[in-house]
């Protein structure tokens, strides 16, 4: 399964470039960052096409083998094993976070924690989904018809679902960790330096209609 991922879509470099410019005027520089729940890579290809490099961190050693070998020569990110709650990472080590579809899995009072700790004073981090708009399409909904004519006990939920994003934002707040921002409204806050400035991001991947 984890071959059928590298294939899988990617982020939007543009909304990625957006939150880039916005930590960097607020903080200068990035110098590193952490991909954490990398899987095989598809969010760190956007960061290395922004001139970014850091840390990839993923727990599924078929995911992680996976995404050596899509950046065999590329050295821009070091691979680990580790997870949100625990990602092995030196404290105060990357400027920015991110987790591309998999926040939504983690424990989120220790994976806020753990951020906290291997984030720089005034470090972000970056929830971002980008899931299939079913419900808009109907080639998307034929697909899952016929997935669930094949497999019907199969429980499946998209990562950005709207159950997995009820009430995202208050689980983000629920420590004294977090300062509330998004990816619409990034105020400047002066009084948050080490806590973590937070964006969510969920950008739908229409279907061909």
């Amino acid at each position: 399964m984890a071959k059928d991922y590298v294939n899988r879509t990617g982020y939007s470099e543009t909304a990625l470039q957006v939150l880039k410019n916005h930590i960097e005027a607020q903080n200068g520089c990035i110098q590193a960052v952490a991909d954490v729940g990398a899987g095989t890579g598809k969010l760190t290809e956007n960061l290395v096409s922004l001139g970014l490099s850091g840390f990839a961190v993923e727990p599924n050693d078929a995911m992680r083998k996976e995404g050596i070998r899509g950046f065999e020569g590329c050295n821009s990110f070091v691979w680990s094993k580790g997870t949100a709650e625990i990602t092995g990472l030196p404290d105060q080590c990357v400027d920015w976070v991110l987790m591309g579809s998999s926040f939504h899995w983690t424990d989120t009072p220790i994976a806020l924690r753990e951020f906290h700790r291997i984030l720089r004073p005034g470090g972000f981090f970056t929830a971002i989904w980008n899931p299939r708009d079913i419900e808009s399409s109907p080639l998307h909904l034929e697909i899952e018809n016929k997935i669930h004519d094949m497999l019907p006990n199969m429980k499946r939920v998209s990562s950005g679902s709207r159950l997995n994003m009820q009430n995202m934002g208050k689980k983000l707040l629920s420590t004294h960790e977090v300062s509330g921002q998004n990816a619409h409204s990034l105020p400047n806050r002066t009084d948050t330096s080490r806590r973590i400035r937070l964006s969510i991001s969920l950008i739908a991947c229409r279907g061909n209609r």
